[in-house]
């Protein structure tokens, strides 16, 4: 079988990538400091204060990095791979509030329009609603799995 495709079964392999999240809000408040420094470019982690041990990866994503721009630099070669066919698998691995959810899936679901303390979203003449702002947040918000979904799908057009 001929593929047209950027991707070369013979040279697929496994690759690790890190995304350093930034610090959280209540992190922040209590005076927090960051002990992970990503350096993207070195494709490297240092951890401590000091930076005592330092980790090279294939990919390191920064605190920085938007959910759209992580998509874009690793869904390529992924997304063609399998379109012809091939297994491709991301997997996010972490301790509890390390970002997981956030990368794969999507934080949208916590968005609260009602102010009742739930998930729901309320519609009404004096509620709020779902407007273009919040569907435009909740699209830059989503992460790689809805957006694999979405090309996949979309490539089937």
């Amino acid at each position: 079988m001929h593929s047209t495709s950027s991707h070369n079964v013979n040279t697929c392999q496994v690759r690790v990538g890190v995304r350093v999240r930034p610090l959280t809000s209540k992190e922040q408040s209590e005076n927090g400091s960051a002990v992970v420094t990503a350096e993207p470019f070195h494709r490297t982690v240092e951890i401590g204060t000091k930076q005592e041990r330092k980790f090279t990866y294939d990919s390191v994503f920064d605190s920085r990095v938007t959910q759209d721009e992580l998509y874009k630099q690793l869904s390529p070669s992924l997304l063609d791979a399998f379109l012809d066919g091939y297994n491709a698998t991301i997997m996010a691995y972490g301790q509890t509030g390390s970002g997981k959810t956030y990368t794969m899936g999507s934080e949208a679901h916590n968005y609260n329009a009602g102010g009742d303390g739930g998930n729901d979203i309320s519609f009404g003449s004096n509620e709020n609603y779902l407007d273009s702002d919040l569907i435009q947040e909740q699209q830059q918000q989503a992460g790689l799995i809805p957006r694999f979904l979405n090309d996949i799908f979309s490539s089937l057009e």
